[in-house]
């Protein structure tokens, strides 16, 4: 794989570099903009049905492992054996070489003289640059058809929408040596045919995404230490606090510093950064009146029981908050054959929102298992709880999370004031289906406080002064989800929900919501990475 390219690097690296200069200097030339984040989720049902359980909690490895050129090139040479079990191991390689950030993939497959097979994109991957490293140039293009019906905007409206959303994202990696790499990443997002305005995170034209150098500082026998600068995603864990959210047309970045160390049994990463917020038609630029910053470890030791802790500071000068955020994350799998699976996450939020003391927190338990059937099926049963408060916008913070993932995809209600009893079913009849279900029963924490969407603003025509009298129950959401893999890089998904309106809603006494019936989506999505 590794065969002479320098005639042809040549007029290949001149091409590259030409893309990422179109792609940055549009940027920068017509000084781009875009909106704020509301919140939908990652669709990728790797997230949630793998054959890997700590993909299936939607973990991630927050570091880059970077080969050794020099060992590559002097390595004695060894027989090589392509048996079966080979094969399975790079056709694994090859499923699982995208990751939820672009910046983590991995092709070190394509080196692998056992490996004859092709995909699109691949001979762009682990291109030679002479004796001083390797370049990857990739990408994702996908389009989504969104069918809204009276759910446009925020909540139950009654307001309807047909539309298009289309992405493009073209990323240029550089790895230099064993301890060095630039990483860059352009993202494109369109809208057509809605009737309403855009929503903040479905447009963004020609910005860039990442942009940082990674250096490798320390090397021990325990693991690495590397520190990251520059315009950066944040992922971690199971995205319930930290997300790039994937389902968003943009996806959510940020712009900073981060010192990481990934070891044997722990990673353990620290960051401190500014949000960035869209803007559709100007160069995006980190938000200073904000700040994020925190550490996140990861305890990997125990291959059935995992552990994370983490501390995150959240700031913004203009609301006039500051949330400081404690919490844990324990999964993993029971049994002789760990068919028995278990998640519980909590945090402890305090600080002050205003003039007031902040004092809140979320938890969720989940219990599954994973029955012996040929389709794989597995069930979970969750709770998941977020506190609110007597003072509106005074309850818990969902700070930057996947929040389309856990809360129902329709994206009604957001992590504040909340409780949601909740069953998931998915199955996987054969590699290339994929098949999921989710219901969800919502209510209020506090009935002194309002229904709050995924922005973290309450629902309804008066934000300022929202209803929160009446009952607690909200209602009830199924969730459909079928994926075709058309190949190991492509796929084909398909969504149908359903919001049964709850008596909060329905109350005649509710000035809020004039529309009191259900609600339904339906989308169908398209991705190609190459």
């Amino acid at each position: 794989m590794f065969h002479d390219l320098k005639s042809t690097f040549t007029l290949r690296g001149a091409t590259v570099a030409g893309l990422l200069l179109l792609g940055t200097g549009l940027s920068a030339q017509e000084h781009q903009s875009y909106l704020t984040a509301t919140d939908l989720t990652s669709t990728d049902m790797e997230y949630v049905i793998s054959d890997d359980s700590s993909e299936t909690l939607a973990t991630h490895e927050s570091v880059v492992s970077f080969d050794n050129l020099d060992s590559m090139n002097n390595a004695e040479a060894k027989p090589v054996v392509c048996d079966e079990k080979k094969k399975k191991e790079l056709a694994k390689a090859v499923a699982g070489a995208y990751k939820g950030v672009y910046f983590d993939n991995n092709f070190n497959y394509l080196c692998d003289p056992c490996y004859n097979d092709w995909h699109l994109g691949e001979n762009m991957k682990r291109i030679c640059v002479g004796n001083c490293g390797v370049f990857d140039l990739g990408g994702e293009y996908r389009a989504r058809y969104h069918n809204e019906n009276n759910f446009r905007g925020l909540g139950p409206t009654g307001r309807d929408d047909n539309f298009l959303l289309q992405r493009l994202r073209v990323y240029g990696n550089y790895e230099i040596n064993d301890w060095s790499r630039v990483y860059a990443e352009m993202l494109h997002a369109t809208s057509e045919f809605e009737d309403f305005n855009p929503r903040p995170i479905e447009e963004n034209y020609w910005n860039l995404q990442n942009c940082f150098a990674d250096i490798k500082f320390l090397d021990t026998a325990e693991g690495e230490y590397w520190v990251r600068y520059g315009r950066q995603e944040l992922l971690y864990g199971a995205q319930r606090t930290v997300s790039p959210l994937d389902w968003a047309n943009t996806r959510r970045t940020f712009e900073g510093i981060k010192v990481f160390y990934k070891g044997t049994d722990w990673d353990v990463d620290a960051f401190a950064t500014r949000p960035i917020y869209p803007t559709r038609d100007t160069f995006d630029s980190p938000n200073y009146d904000q700040a994020f910053y925190g550490v996140y470890t990861t305890h990997k030791a125990n291959e059935k029981h995992k552990q994370e802790y983490y501390w995150l500071g959240f700031e913004n000068d203009v609301r006039d908050f500051n949330y400081q955020t404690l919490g844990s994350r324990l999964y993993g799998n029971l049994g002789c054959e760990g068919e028995l699976l278990y998640e519980a996450e909590a945090a402890y939020q305090f600080g002050h929102f205003m003039d007031d003391n902040h004092n809140a927190g979320f938890f969720t338990l989940g219990l599954g298992h994973e029955f012996d059937h040929c389709w794989k099926p597995t069930l979970w049963a969750y709770y998941d709880w977020a506190s609110g408060d007597q003072v509106i916008g005074n309850g818990y913070d969902h700070l930057f999370p996947l929040a389309h993932k856990y809360l129902g995809f329709m994206d009604i209600f957001g992590r504040r004031n909340i409780t949601d009893v909740n069953f998931l079913l998915t199955a996987k009849p054969d590699p290339k289906h994929q098949l999921l279900m989710w219901y969800h029963i919502f209510h209020r924490q506090n009935d002194e406080d309002a229904a709050y969407s995924v922005v973290m603003t309450p629902l309804g025509n008066n934000p300022a002064n929202p209803f929160v009298a009446g009952s607690k129950y909200l209602g009830q959401e199924l969730d459909f989800m079928w994926q075709y893999n058309i190949s190991a890089h492509s796929d084909v998904i398909l969504g149908y929900s359903h919001f049964f309106t709850g008596s909060f809603f329905t109350n005649p006494a509710n000035p809020d919501f004039p529309y009191k019936g259900d609600a339904s989506f339906f989308w169908a999505q398209y991705s190609l990475r190459f």
